[in-house]
């Protein structure tokens, strides 16, 4: 008889074998790194806020696409892109990460042990405006809550509510802005664009207001970083003006763009100018009239932002309601 060999068998990887065990046990780790990565776009910057080895970081997304068996991140140089798997895998792995991160504010909270803190960011515009009133009240309401108001563009907005510096961002969004896929959106109002001119302007008397007519004018705009600029850079762009604008200054609000118009350094461009009367005349300063631009630049659209899935303590959520009413 042929004698039995006694090499070991070789086993495959089963559920209950120690590799698919430890394999299990860093599952979420996975995850993390590649929902983290979804927001940094790099292997280096997910590293780093992470606290973990670049290696690292891509030994987890690789591990992660050998066990669903599809690609998951594309890299280009430095730069990384999610595939459409990934998109779909992130949209449903996100809410459960943040779920899993709020954890300790659930608890805390449930103890009512933790120092309450309340960061909010919003444009200035917001802050001194539609925004006002719901401050005055919180504060009345939750006078031991602490509350943080960050003035900032909607794009730094969002930059900051990206590196979860804030609770809350009250934000506009230019048309074409991508959304976050971590982040919920809720509508809160809808800005029309206005034009603001000399009174002895040919603009202002004007039949029809025109892209070309306008873009041939020195531009008194919002910051760059701001949702109304970037609409009016890209309607510019899609009719083919975007070099012909000639930007002479940048205001952070409506009543200094419409100060800087009446001290004649050229014609403005913003949203709900109407709610914000006309400065009064000085000395060397023009009437300022205002025409509404809505057919040629159209909406500035406002949203809430917050995390998807992520526990919401009890006094942010009186806040989101407070804003939410007032809009």
């Amino acid at each position: 008889m042929k004698a039995k060999s006694s090499a070991p068998q070789r086993i495959g990887r089963t559920a209950e074998s120690p590799a698919r065990r430890y394999f299990k046990e860093v599952r979420f780790r996975q995850i993390r790194s590649l929902v983290e990565l979804s927001r940094q776009g790099s292997f280096a910057a997910t590293a780093a806020a992470m606290g973990l080895a670049v290696p690292s970081v891509w030994q987890q997304i690789r591990a992660l696409e050998d066990e669903y068996g599809v690609q998951f991140v594309v890299a280009e140089g430095s730069k990384v892109s999610l595939t459409d798997d990934g998109r779909a895998l992130v949209d449903l792995a996100a809410p459960l990460v943040e779920s899993f991160d709020g954890l300790r504010a659930l608890f805390e909270d449930q103890r009512s042990t933790a120092a309450r803190t309340l960061t909010v960011v919003a444009p200035a515009a917001m802050l001194t405006g539609a925004l006002r009133r719901p401050i005055i009240l919180y504060r009345q309401n939750h006078p031991n809550v602490k509350l943080v108001l960050l003035d900032r563009p909607s794009y730094l907005a969002r930059q900051v509510i990206e590196r979860d510096e804030a609770d809350l961002a009250i934000m506009g969004k230019a048309a074409g802005d991508q959304v976050m896929p971590q982040f919920q959106y809720q509508p809160l109002a809808r800005y029309a664009f206005y034009l603001m001119c000399p009174a002895d302007h040919a603009l202002a008397r004007v039949r029809q207001l025109t892209l070309e007519g306008i873009v041939s004018q020195p531009l008194v705009l919002a910051p760059v970083e701001s949702s109304s600029h970037r609409q009016i850079r890209q309607v510019f762009a899609r009719a083919g003006l975007a070099d012909r604008m000639n930007v002479t200054v940048t205001a952070t609000n409506r009543a200094l763009l419409m100060n800087y118009v009446a001290i004649g350094f050229g014609i403005a461009i913003g949203t709900s100018a109407a709610s914000v009367k006309p400065p009064k005349r000085g000395a060397g300063e023009v009437e300022v009239v205002v025409r509404e631009a809505a057919a040629l630049f159209g909406h500035e659209e406002v949203f809430l932002v917050q995390r998807k899935g992520r526990f919401e303590p009890a006094h942010v959520r009186a806040f989101r309601e407070l804003v939410v009413k007032a809009f």
